[in-house]
């Protein structure tokens, strides 16, 4: 959904120009040098719920379709204006490090829905996700860098691709489902073939992103039902590359879990909300577990007070993790983006000045351990990660449009499908 600002942050805009006090504020500009700086997606692009990148310049975002086909571009007065709207964008790409960002066509319609999206190269990418009939799983390729996007079969069986993994330039991973049961599917020639592995464990909805430390370990996270409209976080893995998956123990009562990583094969993290409330966005703050088994057993962590509901966490190096998600503010209360970072193995995550992050953030890609890419709706930020760039409170975006009522078209704290 396209929020109507006033002014926006275009592609070019840098942290000195941020910084001028001879430009007119933006909406959401911090006072001081900020570390996050957001900008609007290519013009068509619906919400954005992914991000791969594969080196610190290139970056592709996937997501689901806009409402409606994007506006034609103005023609010059006595042009002819016969040519169709672009049907709108679900992957857009940037190679200067999340500047400038364009939207890649895909000769499909109607539009894919996009949920996950792994680059192992600069020149090789797979997304996953729901064909655009809402009748069976999909998933694309470019051998190109993105020029072009081919469909190839999707696992047997599979409604719907949730999350994808690429460990190598042939070796995948995916997260399926035929409505029922998750399953884990592998390929070793870049989505040509499919061989399906172990079911996730009974009773886990909402699988969400398959992460995994090489071949070691991969963990999924999900929910629970408890009660009705109610869930208690869950999060599974599995210590054979997906042959066989295991329930971990995570804390009773752990709210909605969105995303979880390994550092090494026994630090893990995860991360979501405190709320537990699957049928609706209710204000939350951020909840943070975190496992010294390899993810076998979980226990809450202190470290997010300062971020509220957190939607993705990536860890560069062992010394170096960001966090994503948002920063509920004021009475009603209205959805933000928020960014914390923690450096040299501190325990704590500090807030993160933003400038332009109307929306909630939540998909997170960290290819360098000095820079990262998020995305959410359809904005999209890069992100500084420097010790120093933590050391005062963030100035939020703020739009009377993002209440908890009118979030829907975001992620919900159940996941991001």
């Amino acid at each position: 959904m396209l929020v109507t600002l006033g002014v926006c942050v275009v592609g070019g805009t840098t942290l000195a120009a941020a910084a001028n006090p001879g430009r007119p504020r933006v909406l959401g500009q911090s006072k001081r040098t900020p570390a996050v700086i957001g900008q609007p997606a290519p013009t068509g692009t619906g919400q954005l719920d992914a991000v791969s990148c594969p080196d610190a310049k290139h970056c592709w975002a996937v997501g689901t379709p806009s409402a409606g086909p994007a506006a034609a571009p103005s023609a010059p007065a006595g042009a002819s204006t016969s040519l169709p709207a672009s049907p709108g964008f679900v992957i857009d790409d940037t190679d200067d490090g999340g500047q400038t960002w364009v939207g890649e066509p895909l000769n499909l319609d109607p539009s894919p829905a996009l949920e996950g999206i792994a680059c192992p190269t600069i020149r090789l990418c797979m997304a996953v996700g729901l064909s655009g009939s809402a009748s069976a799983g999909i998933v694309l390729t470019t051998h190109d860098g993105g020029t072009t996007w081919d469909q190839v079969v999707s696992p047997a069986g599979a409604i719907v691709v949730s999350s994808v993994e690429c460990t190598s330039a042939t070796d995948c991973a995916v997260i399926a489902s035929d409505g029922t049961t998750y399953w884990s599917a592998h390929s070793t020639d870049f989505g040509h073939t499919w061989q399906r592995e172990g079911d996730l464990p009974a009773g886990l909805e909402d699988a969400g992103d398959i992460s995994c430390l090489g071949s070691e370990v991969c963990l999924v996270t999900g929910f629970t039902p408890t009660t009705t409209g109610h869930g208690q976080g869950a999060i599974v893995l599995s210590d054979d590359n997906g042959t066989t998956w295991s329930a971990a123990q995570v804390p009773a009562g752990t709210g909605l879990l969105q995303s979880a990583i390994c550092l090494t094969l026994t630090s893990c993290l995860a991360t979501g909300t405190t709320s537990t409330t699957v049928s609706a966005v209710v204000p939350a703050k951020g909840a943070l577990l975190e496992s010294v088994d390899g993810g076998h057993t979980w226990a809450s962590s202190s470290g997010a007070s300062a971020i509220d509901d957190i939607y993705g966490v990536a860890c560069p190096s062992q010394s170096v993790c960001a966090m994503v998600g948002t920063k509920w503010i004021g009475k009603p209360a209205v959805g933000t983006g928020a960014v914390v970072q923690r450096h040299h193995g501190s325990s704590a995550f500090t807030a993160s000045r933003t400038e332009y992050t109307p929306l909630p953030l939540t998909a997170l890609a960290c290819p360098s351990a000095q820079r990262c890419v998020a995305v959410g709706g359809d904005t999209v930020a890069r992100i500084a990660l420097t010790s120093a760039a933590t050391r005062s409170t963030p100035g939020p975006s703020r739009s009377p449009l993002l209440t908890p009522a009118t979030l829907t078209h975001l992620p919900p704290l159940i996941g991001r499908r």
